[in-house]
């Protein structure tokens, strides 16, 4: 709403006359005479205030704008992004950054994530929007961090059978090794922490009256766990590296091999954040390893899930830096590639593991039919 004179004005009273536009491109018959708290403009003199029509009418306010440039300024030096996204993007600085990284992410995992594990990425400038609402990171700073959405699911049960066959404790060498590199990067549930859980509800039962106690059922987790596992349970990596290296050339190889290269990606140094009573609780898990489908283990963890959501969760891995500190802003895209370099090998090996337990019970039910379908 604006003020103006109007050219050729009847005269009235003291000569003066007030017009009130809600449109600055379309004249409106409304007048409203001057009044004591409308200041006026003066004697009319034919002169009109410039057109606002080619003026943009609309700003967008960006919080920590600063920031924001800088981060996408370091993106396009180092020839992650260019002006071509720049245009397609709108000229958006948050637009540009999330397309860029969301690109990156997609172009180097090629889809091998895909119904295995689900994170989504999001950069922020605080810890986050739980209780503590939000903790400052230091002047500058940013957080790049992977938060879980879904967790993999694999079933090592008839994998580790095969492998035991090949050679005594092999298949424990296998599972130990394995939990022992993931646990470096991302969070699993096992069947350490279902013996945990296990516990607790027997501290649980005890604290209750006598006459409640019938009420808790205990998950036979000890029987889940299959006798070589249990046996081999202080085997050290080296030992369980120098059994494993031999059966490199054996008909489970590409298991061991698998295994062997994200061992050593578990083994590279990153900058992965720790967190200090920021969060209530360590990350969501990120797997479920288990022996059996639906065994002992898997159902601790289905009881223990639902309390998952009921509190803030750290990310499954976060990384700080300065955009434009270059050795800051270089090891945090180091660290997030070895995060999610990690994750496709094991996505690789959920697919082949679950592939030779559904291929393993499949033969067994169809062993299973055969003498009923010669009866009949």
């Amino acid at each position: 709403m604006r003020r103006v004179t109007k050219p050729g004005a009847r005269r009235r009273g003291s000569g003066q006359e007030i017009v009130v536009r809600h449109n600055a491109c379309a004249r409106s018959p409304e007048r409203t005479a001057a009044s004591a708290d409308i200041a006026l403009l003066g004697q009319g003199c034919g002169e009109t205030l410039p057109s606002l029509r080619r003026v943009p009418t609309s700003y967008r306010l960006e919080t920590n704008g600063e920031r924001l440039y800088r981060l996408c300024l370091a993106l396009v030096e180092r020839n992650l992004a260019d002006e071509t996204l720049w245009q397609k993007t709108g000229k958006v600085a948050v637009v540009f950054a999330r397309a860029t990284i969301q690109r990156l992410i997609e172009e180097f995992t090629g889809g091998a994530l895909e119904e295995k594990i689900d994170y989504c990425f999001e950069i922020r400038d605080d810890l986050g929007t739980g209780y503590w609402q939000g903790g400052a990171l230091g002047e500058g700073k940013l957080m790049a961090a992977f938060e879980l959405q879904a967790c993999g699911y694999l079933k090592m049960g008839a994998a580790l059978e095969a492998l035991e066959k090949q050679e005594r404790f092999l298949g424990a060498a296998f599972y130990y090794l394995l939990r022992g590199s993931l646990y470096r990067w991302i969070r699993i549930y096992d069947h350490t922490d279902a013996e945990c859980y296990n516990e607790q509800l027997h501290e649980w039962m005890e604290q209750e009256e006598p006459e409640r106690r019938d009420a808790y059922e205990f998950p036979a987790v000890d029987e889940a766990i299959p006798e070589p596992v249990r046996t081999a349970k202080d085997w050290t990596y080296p030992s369980a590296r120098r059994l494993l290296r031999r059966h490199l050339q054996g008909p489970h190889s590409i298991w061991i091999q698998k295994l062997l290269t994200l061992h050593r990606l578990s083994r590279l140094k990153g900058q992965v954040m720790r967190f200090e009573g920021e969060y209530d609780d360590p990350p969501v898990p990120s797997l479920l390893l288990v022996f059996r489908e639906n065994d002992a283990i898997q159902a601790c963890f289905d009881h223990e899930s639902e309390r998952y959501n009921e509190t803030t969760n750290e990310p499954s891995c976060a990384v700080c830096f300065r955009p434009e500190v270059g050795d800051e802003f270089n090891a945090a895209i180091r660290t997030m590639a070895i995060f999610l370099r990690i994750n496709i090998e094991l996505a690789d090996l959920i697919a082949l593991l679950n592939g030779w337990e559904e291929a393993k019970h499949a033969s067994q039910r169809e062993h299973r039919t055969e003498p009923s379908l010669r009866a009949a």
